[in-house]
C-alpha cells in the first residue's frame, strides 16, 4: 500500500472540505466505488490535530457514560469477522465498547465521534494507559488504579479480573498514576488541554478508582445505576455462541490493539451525528485520502434523533461519507414495547448490523417512517 505524504493528506483534506462545504447540499449522494486504500501514517502531530480540527463544539446528553450499558454489543462479533474486510475505515461513537469492535475489524483507522467533550478526553486516557501498559494485566490495574497483582502464567480472564478487583490501591497510587497520564498527554504528545479538560481526565480516572470493576453506566440525575451491568460484567460477556471477544479477553487482542493505539490510529473528536461540521470534514478527509467506510457503530444514537429536525441532518451527514455496497452500520436497539427479532433472551439490548447503502436507498424511497423502520 502507498504511502500518503503529509503534503498531500493536508493539501486534499483542504480541497475536499472546500468542495463538501460549497457543493456538499447540491450534489445527491452515490455509494462509492471500492478501490484499493492508502496506508494513512497518523504521526503523534497530526493526531492532535486532527482532533482539533475536525471536532466541533460539544453538546449535552444525560450521561456520563464511562462505560457502555449494551450487553449485547459482542452479539456481532461474527458478522464483523466475515462481513467486514480488514483496512476500512470504522467509525464509532462512545466509550471502550469500540475497542472490541476495532480489534475484530482491523480497520486502517478509527474515528470515535461523541457529543460529550468527555468521552474524547476519556479516550484519551485509554491511549494513555495503553501506553503505560505492557500488557492487559498492568492496563486493568492500571484502569482502576490497583497495584498490579502476581497471577500464574495461564490465568483465566476471570481470575485475571478478580485479582485486580481484589489488589490494593490508595491515594498516593491514584496520584502517581494520574500524574503519568498527564504528563504523556501534554509534556510527551503536547496535546492542547485546558484546565477544564484536564480536571474532567481527573473526573473520570478518579470514578474508575473508587468504583473499581463495579463501575457502572447511569443517567445523569435519574439514579438509575443499578438497572445496568458492572463493568466487571460488561467485559465478561460473550458472542452469540457464547465466547469471551472483548479486547481485554486474551493477550493477542490486547497487544494488536495496544499497537494500533501507538501508532495513533484511534482518533477521538467531539461532533454531533447531526452536527455541521465533525462527520462532513471526516468525509471529507476520508475521500480526498481514498478510504472508505467499512463499519460505522451508531450504539442507539438515532433513536434520539428520529423524528426530529435532526433527523434530516444526519441522513445529510451520512451521505458525505464515502460508503460501499459493503458498507455496514453495527447498531443497538433497547426495547420500547417491541421486541427484536434478534434479540437473545436476557438482554435488553439487541446489537446487529446491517448495510447503510440499502438505508439510505429506503430514505429516498420514502420507506424509512418511523424509528422501527430503522431498526428491524
Amino acid at each position: 500500500m502507498r504511502h500518503i505524504s503529509k503534503l498531500k493528506r493536508t493539501a486534499l483534506f483542504g480541497v475536499g472540505l472546500t468542495l463538501v462545504l460549497v457543493f456538499g447540499a447540491a450534489i445527491p449522494w452515490t455509494r462509492e466505488q471500492p478501490r484499493a486504500a492508502a496506508d494513512v501514517q497518523v504521526s503523534i502531530e497530526q493526531f492532535g490535530r486532527y482532533i482539533e480540527q475536525w471536532s466541533e463544539p460539544e453538546g449535552y446528553f444525560d450521561s456520563d457514560n464511562f462505560i457502555s450499558n449494551e450487553t449485547s454489543y459482542l452479539h456481532v462479533i461474527e458478522d464483523l469477522r466475515q462481513r467486514v474486510k480488514p483496512g476500512g475505515i470504522y467509525l464509532g461513537v462512545g466509550p471502550d465498547q469500540n475497542f472490541s469492535y476495532i480489534v475484530h475489524a482491523h480497520p486502517m483507522l478509527a474515528i470515535l465521534t461523541d457529543i460529550r467533550r468527555q468521552n474524547m478526553l476519556e479516550h484519551l486516557w485509554f491511549k494513555a494507559l495503553f501506553a503505560m501498559a505492557s500488557n492487559r494485566l498492568e492496563y486493568l490495574s492500571l484502569l482502576v488504579s490497583r497495584e498490579i497483582p502476581r497471577v500464574k502464567p495461564d490465568a483465566s480472564f476471570e481470575e485475571i479480573l478478580q485479582a485486580v478487583r481484589a489488589s490494593s490501591t490508595s491515594e498516593r497510587l491514584f496520584q502517581k498514576n494520574l500524574a503519568a497520564v498527564m504528563s504523556l498527554l501534554t509534556d510527551e504528545y503536547k496535546l492542547k488541554l485546558s484546565a477544564g479538560d484536564l480536571a474532567k481526565i481527573d473526573y473520570v480516572y478518579r470514578t474508575f478508582w473508587e468504583e473499581n470493576l463495579d463501575l457502572r453506566f447511569s443517567s445523569i440525575g435519574r439514579g438509575n445505576a443499578m438497572m445496568y451491568p458492572t463493568f466487571e460484567e460488561m467485559l465478561l460477556q460473550t458472542d452469540r455462541q457464547g465466547r469471551r471477544q472483548n479486547f481485554l479477553s486474551s493477550e493477542e487482542l490486547f497487544q494488536w490493539l495496544k499497537k494500533f493505539q501507538a501508532e495513533n490510529r484511534i482518533i477521538p473528536i467531539v461532533g454531533d451525528f447531526s452536527g455541521p461540521h465533525a462527520l462532513k470534514t471526516v468525509g471529507a478527509f476520508l475521500k480526498s485520502n481514498g478510504l472508505r467506510i467499512s463499519a460505522f457503530y451508531t450504539s442507539n444514537v438515532e433513536f434520539y434523533l428520529f423524528g426530529r429536525p435532526e433527523w434530516t441532518r444526519y441522513v445529510a451527514n451520512l451521505r458525505s461519507l464515502p460508503i460501499t455496497d459493503e458498507s455496514i452500520f453495527i447498531r443497538s436497539y433497547f426495547p420500547n414495547g417491541r421486541p427484536h427479532p434478534l434479540n437473545v433472551p436476557g438482554h435488553r439490548s439487541t446489537s446487529f448490523v446491517s448495510p447503510m447503502v440499502p438505508f439510505l436507498q429506503a430514505y429516498d424511497a420514502g420507506r424509512i417512517t418511523s424509528y422501527w423502520d430503522v431498526v428491524k
